[in-house]
C-alpha cells in the first residue's frame, strides 16, 4: 500500500511538468540545410531558421534545431543560401502591372518597330478602344530624335494610342489621342510641362510631364476589377525576383483601399509601403488620419507623400543648374516650388509622416534640400525620416547637407549603367562626375535605400546589385576607354563634345570609383531599405522576433565573381514564413 500511494505521489508531481512540456510553445516549421546570412551587427551566419506566427523562433544549427522541434513540418534548402527578403524601395506596382498587360516597347531599336506593334494592337480592338504601350526610350534607336504622331496615325487611324517613354515622364501619342485631349496648337504648355510642338505651332504627339496629364484626363478609368487583376499580376511576378516588400510611389486612396481588401483577403503575396500620389484629397486625408501602420498583419502601410520637384534626364526634364550639354538653353522643368516643397514637409513633420520627393537635376536636389531644411528648422525632428528619391546629379556639398540632414537618399543603382551611354552627352564631362554617385552619397549618408524603379527598370534585385558593384551594363560594357570609343563607333553610346579626358574614368566600369563593396549593395535592398520606412527592428536582417521574409538564392552573392550574379537564380521567397514562390 505504501509502495502504491508514493507511486501516485509521483505521478502527480510530475504531472505537472509533462503539461507544461506538452503546452511549451513550438514553432509551425523549420527551414534547414541552408547557410543564412543575418546582416545583424555580428554578421552571425545560421544553417536553419524556425518560424511561428511569422516571425523568426529560433536559429542554429540543422543538427540542433531539428532535434529540438522533431515534430513540425520541415522544409530542406538543399544548400541554398538565404538572405533577408529582397526590399525594392522604390516601384510602382500598378505601373509594372500595367507593364505586363500593355505592350512591352522596352529594348525596341526603331519608331518602325513601334509602329508595327501597335499595327498589331490595333488589329485586336474594336475601333475607339486605347491602345496602351510602355518602355520605349529615343536613345535606344539610331535616329534618336523625337518621335511624332504620324507614323502611330498610319499603325493606328481608328484607336487613340498612348505610348509612355521608359522614365514616365513623356508620353508619346497618335492624332486621334490629341483631338480626344482637345490639344491643339493654341494649347499653351500647362505648369511643369511642354507640348511638344512642330515649326508651325502643330502639336507633334508628343507631351512631357504635367502635360501628359491633357491625355490621362481623358483616358477611361480602370474599373476596381481591373486594379485588383493588375496589382495581382504585378505582385505575383515580383516574388519571382525574390521581393518580399516594396516602397510603392505615387498612390492615391482608391488604390489603397484595393490594398486594404487584397490585405483582408489575403491575397497579396508581399508587403507594401505606400507613399501618396501628392497634394490632393488622399494627402489631405492621411494629414488628418495619420500613418497607417501594419494594416492586414502588416501587409499594408501608408508611410507618406510622394512628391516631384523635377521631371528625368532622359526627357530633359531634369532641373540643372546649368543647361544641358546637348539641348543649350535647356534646364529642365520645375514641377513643385521650393515653398510648397517646404509646406508639405512642415505639414508631414506635424503628423509624423514621411515625405519622398522625386529629385534628378542638381537644381532640383538643391531646392528639396533647401525646403527640408527650412522644416526642419521650424519643427525640430532628428527622426523624420525625409526621403530624396533618386539623387542622380547632386554637387558634393549637397551631398554632405544630405547626410547632416540625416535625409535618406533611395537610389536606383541600374539607372546608373542605363543612362550612362548617354548621360555624359546631356551633362559633359565634369558635372557628370558627381552625377549616379552611390559612393560618394553612401559615404556622407551612411545608408542608400535601394530600389529599381520598376517599371522603367527591371524590378531584378540581383541587377541592381550587380550594378551597384560593377557599375557595367550585363555585355560587361564598358571595359575601359577603347571599348567606349568602339561603343561610340557602332552609335550605342554617345560622348560629350569634349571626349573622353580621363581614360579612367572607363576603366573596368563607368566611373568606377563610385562603385559599392557587395555587403553595401546588399544591404541597401535589405537593412537599409528598412530603415527607410521604420521597420529596422521588424524586418531587414535575420534576427529572433523579426518578420520570418526570405529570400533564398542558388549562389552565394559574397562568394562568386561579380558576373555570376547575373546567373543567379531565386530558388525560393518567404513572406511572413509563407512561400509565396518556388522555383
Amino acid at each position: 500500500m505504501k509502495t502504491q500511494n508514493l507511486l501516485i505521489m509521483f505521478v502527480l508531481l510530475l504531472f505537472p511538468m509533462i503539461l507544461t512540456s506538452c503546452s511549451k510553445e513550438m514553432p509551425e516549421k523549420i527551414f534547414y540545410n541552408g547557410k543564412f546570412y543575418s546582416l545583424d551587427d555580428k554578421n552571425s551566419t545560421y544553417e536553419a531558421v524556425a518560424v511561428k506566427n511569422g516571425l523568426i523562433y529560433d536559429l542554429g544549427t540543422s543538427e540542433d534545431l531539428l532535434k529540438k522541434y522533431p515534430d513540425v513540418e520541415k522544409i530542406d534548402l538543399q544548400g541554398a543560401f538565404v538572405f533577408p527578403g529582397f526590399i525594392d524601395s522604390h516601384g510602382h506596382i500598378t505601373g509594372y502591372g500595367e507593364k505586363l498587360l500593355q505592350i512591352d516597347l522596352v529594348g525596341t531599336e526603331s519608331k518602325e518597330q513601334i509602329a508595327e506593334l501597335v499595327n498589331q494592337k490595333a488589329q485586336q480592338l474594336k475601333e475607339g478602344e486605347w491602345i496602351f504601350g510602355i518602355g520605349w526610350d529615343q536613345n535606344d534607336w539610331m535616329d534618336k530624335s523625337w518621335p511624332d504622331h504620324k507614323i502611330l496615325d498610319k499603325a493606328a487611324p481608328k484607336n487613340p494610342v498612348a505610348l509612355t517613354r521608359i522614365d514616365g515622364h513623356a508620353l508619346w501619342v497618335n492624332k486621334k489621342a490629341l483631338e480626344l485631349a482637345g490639344i491643339t496648337k493654341d494649347t499653351p504648355n500647362p505648369d511643369g510641362g511642354e507640348i511638344k510642338k512642330d515649326k508651325n505651332g502643330n502639336p507633334t504627339g508628343l507631351l512631357i510631364d504635367n502635360a501628359m496629364n491633357l491625355i490621362y484626363k481623358v483616358i477611361p478609368p480602370p474599373t476596381d476589377e481591373d486594379l485588383i487583376n493588375t496589382i495581382l499580376v504585378s505582385t505575383r511576378n515580383l516574388v519571382k525576383y525574390g521581393i518580399t516588400s516594396v516602397h510603392d510611389m505615387g498612390v492615391n486612396e482608391r488604390t489603397i483601399k484595393i490594398y486594404k481588401k487584397l490585405g483582408d483577403d489575403g491575397l497579396l503575396p508581399l508587403r507594401v509601403h505606400i507613399y501618396v500620389d501628392g497634394i490632393g484629397d488622399t494627402w489631405n486625408k492621411y494629414l488628418k488620419e495619420g500613418k497607417l501602420t501594419g494594416y492586414a498583419n502588416n501587409f499594408v502601410n501608408v508611410d507618406g507623400i510622394k512628391l516631384f520637384v523635377d521631371g528625368a534626364m532622359g526627357s530633359r526634364g531634369a532641373l540643372m543648374t546649368e543647361p544641358y550639354q546637348d539641348d543649350p538653353g535647356n534646364y529642365g522643368l520645375l514641377l513643385l516650388s521650393e515653398d510648397e516643397i517646404y509646406k508639405v514637409a512642415k505639414d508631414a513633420l506635424s503628423r509624423g509622416l514621411q515625405v519622398a520627393t522625386h529629385a534628378i537635376g542638381d537644381s532640383g536636389n538643391f531646392l528639396v534640400l533647401n525646403a527640408y531644411e527650412r522644416a526642419f528648422k521650424e519643427l525640430k525632428s532628428d527622426n523624420h525620416r525625409f526621403r530624396i528619391e533618386h539623387v542622380q546629379v547632386i554637387n558634393p556639398e549637397d551631398a554632405k547637407r544630405l547626410g547632416r540632414l540625416k535625409i535618406i537618399p533611395s537610389m536606383q543603382p541600374v539607372h546608373a549603367t542605363s543612362d550612362m551611354p548617354w548621360a555624359e552627352a546631356r551633362l559633359g564631362p565634369d558635372r557628370v562626375k558627381w552625377s549616379y554617385a552611390l559612393r560618394m552619397v553612401l559615404n556622407e549618408s551612411k545608408m542608400i535605400a535601394g530600389g529599381s524603379d520598376f517599371p522603367v527598370e527591371n524590378p531584378s534585385v540581383l541587377e541592381g546589385i550587380y550594378a551597384a558593384i560593377t557599375r557595367q551594363d550585363k555585355n560587361g560594357h564598358p571595359e575601359n576607354a577603347n571599348d567606349v570609343l568602339q561603343l561610340v563607333k557602332e552609335n550605342k553610346w554617345v560622348l560629350s563634345k569634349e571626349g573622353i579626358k580621363n581614360p579612367e574614368n572607363f576603366e573596368n566600369g563607368w566611373y568606377p570609383d563610385q562603385k559599392l563593396t557587395i555587403d553595401e549593395a546588399i544591404k541597401c535592398f535589405t537593412k537599409w531599405a528598412a530603415y527607410s520606412v521604420f521597420e529596422e527592428n521588424k524586418k531587414g536582417t535575420i534576427e529572433i522576433g523579426k518578420w520570418a521574409d526570405f529570400t533564398i538564392l542558388d549562389k552565394d552573392l559574397y562568394n562568386i565573381p561579380p558576373k555570376e550574379i547575373l546567373k543567379t537564380n531565386v530558388v525560393m521567397t518567404v513572406v511572413n514564413g509563407k512561400v509565396v514562390y518556388k522555383k
